[in-house]
């Protein structure tokens, strides 16, 4: 039987839930400190509960035979995180991952190691999870009618309209630091400039270290909560026209960290 409307909107939430769960775990036990993973601010990460969902429905035909199952979970789950990848960069101008040290990548955005990984993964989830994922979701469809569905909806839709304009700010953010590195630079430079006996161009080398030191004097905005937990849980993120703040993102969350703990103490 084809998922109705409101199975496959508890199916999304049910993998985006789990999927939220298990990168939580798995950082927080891999960096030793607790972890809150997932893009939008709940509890959930919709990139799981897409592909899960699309890979059930595209493989609704073919569950039987394994191979096919193999083979259509390769193609949908690459084509799926092309596209997710082109998204995030054409959309929000982020990169959440990059496969370009992978042979036989797509632009860094998907690589063959990855999709076999996902082929083998969709076998997984299709014999083994789903089946007691469905089982859960059919006891749930027939004491709420729906309205569990309903509720999702309003939910995660509120979520990502805050999200969207959070990762705006963000971007903005990102944006005006990148703006006030470059001044501070042409300023350093221009002063250099001024004292040199011979008259030229100068080449600043390592800048970062000057940044930081007249952080106070530079900070156009402090990073939101959200801001900061969207750089530490995900490490490869890039905003792809804020190269500079990218560099040194990692010395700004410290030394933001240091001063909210100086704020509180």
């Amino acid at each position: 039987m084809p998922y109705t409307i409101s199975e496959i909107i508890v199916l999304f939430f049910t993998y985006s839930f789990i999927g939220w769960l298990w990168e939580t775990i798995y950082c927080s036990i891999k960096d030793h400190h607790y972890e809150y993973r997932g893009f939008l601010f709940g509890p959930y990460c919709p990139v799981y509960g897409f592909a899960v969902t699309t890979v059930l429905i595209c493989t609704k035909d073919v569950q039987d035979n394994i191979f096919l199952l193999f083979i259509v979970g390769i193609i949908v789950a690459t084509v799926f995180e092309y596209v997710a990848s082109l998204f995030l960069e054409k959309v929000f101008h982020l990169e959440l991952w990059d496969y370009s040290k992978l042979w036989g990548n797509i632009q860094g955005r998907v690589a063959p190691v990855i999709s076999l990984f996902w082929g083998f993964g969709v076998i997984l989830l299709v014999k083994f999870i789903q089946p007691f994922v469905q089982k859960i979701i059919n006891i749930e469809e027939r004491d709420t009618h729906g309205w569990l569905a309903v509720g999702i909806t309003i939910v995660m839709g509120i979520d990502t309209i805050l999200t969207v304009i959070s990762v705006e700010r963000f971007h903005i953010t990102t944006k005006m630091w990148d703006n006030r590195i470059n001044q501070f630079i042409e300023r350093v430079r221009s002063r250099v400039e001024s004292r040199m006996a011979e008259k030229g161009r100068l080449k600043v080398g390592d800048w970062h270290h000057s940044v930081i030191q007249h952080y106070d004097e530079l900070k156009p905005n402090r990073l939101s909560w959200n801001q900061k937990r969207m750089l530490k849980s995900f490490p490869k993120l890039r905003v792809l026209d804020a190269p500079k703040f990218m560099e040194i993102k990692k010395a700004i969350l410290e030394k933001e960290n240091r001063s909210n703990k100086n704020t509180a103490a």
